[in-house]
This record gives structure tokens, C-alpha cells and sequence, in this order.
């Protein structure tokens, strides 16, 4: 481009930046206005946790969740694949998940009630 096509860009551009900033009632040059301060805010609290135990061989990986938590799926993991547990117990309301002896670990979804 020639020169005086650029200094001709750049003049418009000069003149919108002050047109905008008037708008936005900012002193001329200013485009943006200052943030406002952020209130800290608490992390979100997931409503989905996942426990696993690999002492499958040795006691068959009981696994429960928390009282305030609901066991959604327990997954028994072999080296052969992986099942649903089919070794539930339910105790004072609280369920346990548990794999046979062939299983290496088991996954555990728990969520919150």
C-alpha cells in the first residue's frame, strides 16, 4: 500500500477509537474500562467421585462409598477384561462392592445423594 493510503487508515482508525471512547464515557484514548474486583468464589463440589482398591486377590476389593454418596457402579477388573460386580451387599443402608479373586482391582462410582 502507499503511504498515503496507511496515513489515511490510520486516521480513521484514530477517529473511531476517540468516537468509541466517548461512548463508553472513558477519558479519550481509553478503550477499555477498569475490571471490577472479583469475589472469591468456592470451588465446585463434584457430585460424581470414583474409588478404586487393587487388593482384589486378596480380599476381594470391598469397596463402599460415603453415607451422604450412592454406589452408582462397581467394575471388577481383570486381565482378561472387565464385569459389573455381582458380589453386592447392603448393610444399614450402605452398599459394598466386591470382586472375585481373579479380579486385580475394582472401580467404584459413587455419587452424592
Amino acid at each position: 500500500m502507499r503511504s498515503s493510503t496507511m496515513i489515511l487508515l490510520g486516521s480513521v482508525a484514530l477517529v473511531a477509537a476517540f468516537a468509541v471512547s466517548d461512548r463508553v464515557g472513558g477519558p479519550r484514548g481509553v478503550l477499555i474500562e477498569p475490571a471490577v474486583a472479583a469475589t472469591p468464589v468456592a470451588p465446585p463440589v463434584s457430585a460424581f467421585r470414583t474409588v478404586t482398591s487393587s487388593s482384589c486377590s486378596a480380599n476381594g476389593c470391598p469397596t463402599t462409598c460415603e453415607a451422604d454418596e450412592a454406589l452408582i457402579s462397581a467394575i471388577c477388573i481383570g486381565s482378561s477384561g472387565a464385569k459389573f460386580s455381582d458380589n453386592l451387599l447392603v448393610e444399614n443402608g450402605q452398599i459394598t462392592a466386591s470382586c472375585g479373586p481373579s479380579s486385580t482391582a475394582i472401580v467404584v462410582s459413587c455419587a452424592r445423594k
